[in-house]
Parts: C-alpha cells; structure tokens; sequence
C-alpha cells in the first residue's frame, strides 16, 4: 500500500472540532466526516498488513479518527508484543500532514496498568550501541526526538545522537522531567512516503529492527 497527497492533506485543515467547523464551515462538516471515515478504514488495512509481515507483534490497536468532538490531527496506531500486551512500551505508527512514523513508544496514557515502569521503558536507550553493531543498523535511516510535544519537528538524526556529545546532553537536560521520554524510529517526510509504493515493507522492516531495542524495556527484576 502506498500513502498520496491527498493522504497527508487531510490534516491540513484550520479547523478540527466539531463546534468550529458548524460555526464557521457548516455545509462541510458532513464531508469532512466521511472522508475522515473513509481513509481511516485504509489506515486500519494498512496497520493490519504491516503486522502481517512482522514476527511476535499481536494485532493492532488503531485509534479511532474522532474522540466524539473533534477529528484528528493524525492517524495513530500500535503494537506490542504478544506477550506483552500488559505493558506501555509499545512501536507505533503515526501519518500527520508532514510526515509518516514508525516508532518505539511508552504509551503514558496506559501506564498506570502497565507491569513494566518507566524506569523499565528507558533501558532501551543504553542498547543502542549495541543495536547498531549488531543489527547493522542504518543510523541515516532513523532519527531520535522526545516527547516534549505531540508531533514535534525537533528531532536529530540517530548518528548526531550518537556521535555528538552536545546532543545527547541536550536531550538528558530534556529528560531530566520524569513525565517525559525518548523516542527513536524513521520519520519519512511527505515527499519521500508519497514515492513509496510498498510502504508496509518498510514497516515491518523498522518493526523487526526496533524489536530489538523493544526487547529491552522489559523488567529484568
């Protein structure tokens, strides 16, 4: 499957709650409504076969495309491992007006639930060394933000990460807040997924290199 402009353009709207678009848009609420119905229902097909080609990943949970008084901002979706699906950490997908992700995630929201801590979920940031050696992982290929802000465009390339010391301090000062995370995964601008014919080929590949890095925010207790 492959994303199209009009894909992304979808996001790229001035209103996004229900009450602003009947005050100032009124003849498209209903439009805007089912377009929002209709791509969300390839979303969900798109999330269910990028998990198809991946190995240990449960089914996805797919956020719906309205919370009851507004659309989205983005289409959301995750996985977690099979024997995991009691814990926050998970790898998720995300497609905004900018950009598509994949992306290792601690699902705060749920954390309260969760058998593995925060403390657990940021182990994985030791392992990254080692999950370049040993993977041979492409590090142009995946990119290191945080979770300051919901979709932020503050992200730094995984090899200034991890060759640049300024960096790295930059984001522990970052961390320093609890309530606060690190994420790594690929963010594919709109330019590049628009060019992609097989985009779930190149989800189930950053889902079975992440695995390794996912792994790691187990309780080892």
């Amino acid at each position: 499957m492959r994303f199209y402009e009009e894909d992304f353009e979808l996001f790229d709207r001035d209103y996004f709650q229900f009450r602003q678009m009947k005050e100032f848009t009124p003849t498209l609420v209903e439009g805007v409504k089912a377009e929002y119905k209709a791509k969300w229902d390839v979303w969900k097909e798109f999330a269910a076969l990028c998990q198809r080609g991946t190995v240990g990943f449960g089914k996805p949970k797919v956020e719906s495309w309205t919370n009851g008084w507004q659309v989205r901002s983005h289409f959301w979706a995750y996985y977690k491992g099979l024997s995991r699906q009691d814990s926050a950490s998970m790898i998720a997908i995300l497609l905004n007006k900018n950009n598509f992700r994949i992306y290792l995630e601690w699902h705060a929201y749920r954390s309260a639930d969760s058998v593995t801590s925060y403390e657990d979920h940021v182990q994985w940031v030791q392992f990254l060394p080692e999950w370049v050696r040993e993977l041979g992982i492409d590090t142009q290929g995946y990119q290191v933000w945080t979770s300051y802000e919901d979709e932020p465009d503050n992200f730094v390339g995984l090899q200034d990460y991890l060759e640049d010391v300024a960096v790295r301090e930059h984001f522990e000062e970052l961390l320093e807040n609890p309530k606060k995370w690190l994420r790594i995964g690929r963010i594919i601008r709109k330019e590049d997924a628009v060019k992609c014919v097989a985009m779930e080929e190149i989800v189930s590949k950053s889902m079975m290199e992440l695995a390794y890095l996912y792994s790691k925010t187990e309780s080892f207790e």
